[in-house]
């Protein structure tokens, strides 16, 4: 099922800025992030719960998605 956005609040995350890292990747190169997937996984679930209360969580969630695709295709590793 597809997610409703709350439009009524935005919120900036470093999306953009994460799209422009992976666009300029050469060959095997990667992206890394200083949280582990395990705190990006736990701050997916609580903003998932909380959606509606969280100011921006829209966003938030885009990025974590993103932060998860681009490591599902091994452009991206997370902190050990």
């Amino acid at each position: 099922m597809k997610r409703v956005r709350n439009e009524r609040t935005r919120a900036d995350t470093p999306l953009e800025e994460l799209n422009n890292k992976l666009k300029s990747l050469g060959p095997e190169e990667k992206v890394f992030i200083e949280n582990t997937k395990a705190d990006i996984l736990k701050t997916r679930e609580n903003l998932t719960k909380r959606r509606a209360e969280i100011p921006g969580a829209d966003d938030h969630l885009d990025y974590i998605e993103a932060l998860l695709i681009a490591e599902a295709e091994g452009k991206l590793q997370f902190k050990i």
